[in-house]
């Protein structure tokens, strides 16, 4: 096998000023990939019913949800108009042709698994914000280790509080200084469990099988970070206002 495997460039490059190269290719490869592919796919298979789309701002700002499926913020993605910058596991840029694809969708990468040193973290966070400040574009993030807090021992789906922890969102918006949008997701406990443990062609294959799935969003109003005092107190509010964002969905639901 070739050794000549393209990888991410290295992180003594502090300014990450190499992301922003060729933007217009990327931002158009952006648009076709998620108008034909994800947009495709989502449309076929589920019903979207989004609240709250204007409660997203103009200019940078970062849309904080929770896992529901492994593919959640595929669907966020085709669902606003927005570009979006994800946090995507760092394993996938070493891998030859997904790191050319995460490339030109410009996502950021991260370690998962609690193996994240302090440098990993300092690194994923002055990426974050390059992005937010040398662009118009919003960064979704996802609460770190959800996947592995999905499901208990004997296989039930946890409750929504034990996996939010946006520790990271919330320290990143303060140093940044841009706006949160707190944003819950809901699709039936049925289908989550199916599609969380099925990957790739398997929840294809399982959603052949259905109508159309229902797969509701809330995106609440904006969380200024100038109006806190401490992280701690923006983390609680931003997992306040999902929490409540959630219950108003799962309330609404037959």
């Amino acid at each position: 096998m070739s050794q000549n495997i393209e990888r991410m460039p290295d992180k003594k490059d502090k300014n990450y000023q190499h992301l922003l190269q060729n933007r217009k290719l990327k931002i158009a490869f952006y648009s076709w990939f998620k108008t034909r592919i994800i947009g495709t796919l989502v449309n076929r298979y589920l019903d979207i019913q989004a609240e709250g789309l204007d409660n997203i701002p103009e200019g940078p700002c970062i849309l904080v949800t929770h896992h529901c499926l492994y593919f959640d913020s595929s669907v966020i993605a085709s669902t606003i108009k927005r570009k979006i910058h994800g946090w995507i596991d760092e394993d996938a840029f070493s891998k030859p042709g997904v790191w050319r694809l995460c490339n030109f969708l410009e996502q950021v990468p991260v370690k998962t698994g609690g193996q994240a040193s302090r440098e990993d973290y300092k690194k994923t966070k002055e990426m974050s914000i390059m992005w937010l400040k040398n662009t118009k574009d919003l960064i979704g993030l996802t609460n770190d280790g959800a996947s592995r807090y999905l499901f208990d021992e004997t296989g039930n789906i946890l409750d929504l509080p034990s996996r939010m922890n946006h520790s990271g969102a919330a320290s990143l918006a303060m140093e940044a200084n841009v706006p949160v949008i707190p944003t819950a997701s809901w699709i039936s406990q049925k289908h989550q469990k199916e599609l969380f443990v099925s990957k790739g062609l398997n929840s294809i294959k399982y959603m052949e099988k259905q109508k159309k799935i229902p797969y509701k969003f809330f995106f609440c109003k904006p969380l200024n970070p100038c109006e806190y005092t401490n992280k701690k107190d923006l983390k609680e509010d931003i997992r306040k206002k999902q929490l409540e964002a959630y219950r108003k969905l799962s309330n609404k639901t037959p």
